[in-house]
């Protein structure tokens, strides 16, 4: 029965060994199972190809984008099409000189000009009120204690500050003593030179200031500069051509007045400098000291007869009076303020230039006599200081 029944059944044709491993797995692939694999050894990290020197970036600069392309960037608006730039670095100019500069010195020359013209105008009335004058003007000073002290003067950078303070009066001390000695050699040499002789010595102070600040500054002077100085002295002594005179006693007063005059600016420098002084601060010490010394040159004078006569001037003079005190207090901190955004040469300089504008205010209020000299020795100072600003002064 074997044979027939093999004999039946044709023959079983053999698998593919791909067939094979097919139908012994079911109909899935031979391949053996993840969890009877062969754990694959730890795969290691990839290296990064450093990028070519044409695709690297300089660090700090975005790389420059294709050609064709402009890149905006929204956060960081151009400068050029702003028009602003940095604007807390920008610095404002007017014809090329900063305003940074040229306000100080037109506040300081402004109040010395009123300052001028008001003291004339009342001396035209009074004669003897020149010494009250002094006296009145650091006197008033004193009370802007009172609104410092009550925080009124804030917007304008007026802090509190104490009335007195022994190691600040100290410091500011010297100051008074310069300045005491200016106003009594001045008015000494007043006693014996001419006012246009007294005028043309003191116009020698911007000079020997600005040769000082050279030589301390190891700075070289620029011609024009020495020529606009050289246009000044001759402008003062044409002008006072007639009244030029010469007395050794009074150039004596006179050297001492133009060199406290240099202690004095410098300083003034020194102290805004290294003490950390405000302006307002030494202000109110140097009135101190002045009320003090000013003492024994009223004590002088009869007061009493000097201020019924001014009480019984016009209410015009009166007024003119009462304003230099307020004057007086703004001349102050604007010269400090002068100072210190320039130079002392500058300072100097705008001091003695003020009298071009008092001498043709003059002309027009008081009507002051005209002389030719006088008119051409205004022209020459005037082109003199336009020369200082011109030459770059400090």
């Amino acid at each position: 029965g074997e044979s027939s029944l093999s004999f039946a059944m044709p023959p079983r044709r053999s698998k593919s060994p791909a067939v094979a491993r097919r139908s012994s797995t079911g109909g899935r692939s031979s391949s053996p199972s993840r969890s009877a694999r062969s754990p694959s050894p730890a795969k290691t990290p990839k290296k990064r190809s450093s990028p070519s020197p044409a695709k690297r970036s300089v660090k700090g600069r975005q790389p420059t984008p294709a050609k064709g392309l402009v890149k905006v960037d929204r956060a960081k608006p151009s400068t050029k099409a702003s028009g602003r730039g940095h604007m807390g670095k920008r610095e404002e100019t007017l014809v090329g000189i900063s305003l940074d500069k040229v306000i100080p010195c037109v506040a300081y020359a402004s109040s010395s000009a009123y300052m001028t013209l008001a003291q004339k105008y009342v001396v035209m009335s009074l004669r003897d009120v020149k010494s009250i004058f002094l006296f009145y003007q650091n006197f008033a000073a004193l009370f802007l204690f009172i609104p410092a002290y009550f925080g009124w003067l804030k917007r304008f950078k007026i802090t509190r500050y104490p009335f007195w303070e022994t190691r600040v009066a100290l410091q500011v001390l010297p100051l008074g003593i310069t300045y005491t000695i200016m106003l009594y050699s001045s008015n000494y040499a007043l006693s014996l030179l001419s006012v246009p002789m007294v005028s043309v010595l003191k116009n020698l102070g911007p000079i020997l200031i600005t040769v000082t600040e050279s030589w301390i500054d190891k700075t070289t002077l620029s011609t024009w500069t020495l020529v606009s100085m050289a246009m000044l002295v001759l402008g003062s002594m044409v002008a006072g051509y007639n009244d030029l005179q010469y007395d050794t006693v009074g150039y004596l007063a006179m050297f001492f007045n133009v060199s406290t005059n240099l202690c004095h600016v410098q300083l003034t420098k020194y102290i805004q400098k290294t003490g950390g002084i405000r302006k307002e601060v030494v202000l109110h010490y140097q009135s101190v000291f002045m009320c003090i010394f000013l003492i024994p040159l009223l004590m002088g004078q009869d007061l009493g007869l000097i201020i019924s006569k001014l009480l019984g001037q016009n209410m015009d003079v009166l007024v003119a009076f009462l304003s230099t005190g307020i004057n007086g207090i703004v001349i102050a901190l604007c010269s400090m303020w002068c100072i210190e955004r320039t130079s002392g040469s500058t300072y100097s300089m705008v001091g003695a230039l003020n009298k071009i504008p008092s001498s043709i205010l003059g002309l027009i209020i008081f009507h002051d006599p005209i002389d030719v000299l006088n008119l051409i020795g205004v022209a020459i100072g005037l082109v003199g200081g336009i020369v200082f600003t011109v030459a770059g002064g400090k």
